[in-house]
């Protein structure tokens, strides 16, 4: 039978929030690991075929907190070594419930998560008074952003035989995406491009109530095998998000005139991701190797925020209509490497974890921000699992050291006006850091 619960679980987060990527706390402590072993609640984002390891019909709840901090340094010419910018965003919370049970040889689940969140901001440039330039070099490549999905997902997976099983996931998800830009609103003829008196300090906020998703996947674990073999694909559809837009100049520069309360729109292309793993399953040890690639979509490379209703008016220039501002989202194909062992300390009672990850960045190096940049890097996730009585409880920890990355970058200063220039070069640095406890309760047989 099926049983309706609603319980909560975490997602693993992501560098740059967008691409889903690890399933419950159970992930966390093993560093995402999960295509073939997670087949609870997070067997919904990453392998609903896995769900049928089990026949039991069971319920989780839980919570993780995860914080993303980034860095970022101007690249001083010179002997002066310049300050250094950190993050100042707070914790996020990343929650999911779901419930699993078996009929027959189908297994059903649901659940309702936090499939990917971030949220960064640097120091703002109106935090502070003094030199624009000397403090806050950063303001035109991004200042702050945040990205958040959350998802329904029901699932289903197929027992075929002994050895093999099939499973499918659909989701709906509701996305937001905040960002606060700078842009520079003078006349290069008369004033040198990046003169902090020309400023429009720009702020956006836009959703979608319905972001389709769909992720299918097998699983192969023969009875007279200790080898487990998984694999899965996810599909999202670009999220096509509308909201408001906020400007404002300086006091003695540039102001910004609304002929009506300003629209923005922004589209986000969502990467196809491709998982496969293998689990080795022993008495007291398991241990687990999988592959993550996240295929970006044509035109993922640089997104764009459409404005209505937003003018900017220079003392010594005709209006300008602000019709459109480059978003700081940008994403490139990517690959991750994980793997995490199982050791039981207490057989039937306590088992300790420990994982470990490798991925590249998620954004174009040339296109990095501090809003949004993914900078990859190596994590580390260390676990207990401990059960009595049906109810086992998890805990998880892992952190993510970025790779600190220097290059050239792309990206420019907007002008509405025209008159442009690079962004100033900075170095990136930064870590992700997450926390997960996890409760689950087998309810008894189907």
């Amino acid at each position: 039978m099926l049983c309706a619960l609603v319980t909560l679980v975490s997602s693993v987060g992501h560098a740059d929030g967008i691409a889903i990527v690890g399933g419950s706390p159970r992930a966390i402590g093993r560093a995402g690991a999960a295509t073939v072993g997670d087949d609870g609640g997070g067997a919904l984002l990453i392998n609903p075929a896995a769900m049928a390891r089990r026949d039991t019909v069971r319920a989780e709840i839980g919570a993780a907190m995860i914080d993303d901090t980034v860095q970022w340094q101007y690249d001083r010419t010179g002997t002066t070594v310049a300050p250094l910018s950190v993050a100042r965003a707070g914790s996020q919370l990343a929650p999911l419930g779901a419930a699993i049970a078996g009929v027959g040889d189908w297994i059903f689940g649901a659940g309702v998560m936090t499939a990917a969140v971030t949220d960064r901001s640097l120091p703002r440039p109106g935090d502070a008074r003094g030199d624009l330039m000397a403090a806050y070099e950063y303001r035109y490549t991004g200042i702050g952003g945040s990205y958040r999905r959350d998802t329904l997902s029901l699932g289903v997976a197929r027992r075929l035989g002994d050895s093999l099983a099939l499973g499918i996931a659909l989701g709906a998800s509701r996305v937001r995406v905040t960002e606060h830009r700078r842009i520079w609103a003078g006349a290069g003829t008369t004033r040198w491009v990046g003169s902090q008196t020309d400023d429009v300090d720009l702020s956006f906020d836009a959703s979608e109530l319905f972001a389709p998703s769909a992720i299918a996947g097998l699983l192969y674990a023969p009875v007279d095998s200790q080898i487990e073999l998984g694999a899965s694909v996810g599909w999202a559809r670009t999220v096509h998000l509308e909201g408001t837009a906020a400007g404002v100049g300086m006091a003695t520069g540039p102001t910004v005139v609304n002929s009506f309360p300003p629209r923005a729109s922004l589209d986000v292309r969502q990467p196809i991701a491709v998982r496969a793993g293998g689990r080795y399953v022993g008495d007291r040890v398991v241990a687990e190797l999988d592959g993550d690639l996240w295929l970006a979509t044509a035109g993922s490379g640089s997104t764009m925020w459409w404005i209505q209703g937003m003018q900017v008016v220079d003392p010594m220039q005709a209006p300008s209509e602000l019709q459109q501002v480059p978003s700081r989202i940008a994403q490139h194909t990517h690959v991750a490497l994980r793997t995490a062992v199982d050791v039981a300390l207490i057989p039937g009672f306590l088992w300790v974890t420990g994982g470990y990850a490798f991925s590249t960045r998620g954004t174009p190096a040339s296109r990095l921000s501090p809003s949004f940049g993914d900078l990859g890097g190596h994590t580390v996730g260390l676990g207990l699992d401990t059960t009595a009585g049906g109810v086992t409880v998890t805990l998880g920890w892992s952190r993510t050291w970025a790779l600190r990355t220097w290059t050239p970058s792309e990206l420019r200063v907007d002008n509405p006006y025209g008159t442009s220039g690079p962004v100033p070069t900075g170095t990136y640095d930064g870590s992700v850091d997450q926390v997960g406890v996890l409760i689950e309760a087998e309810l008894g047989e189907h």
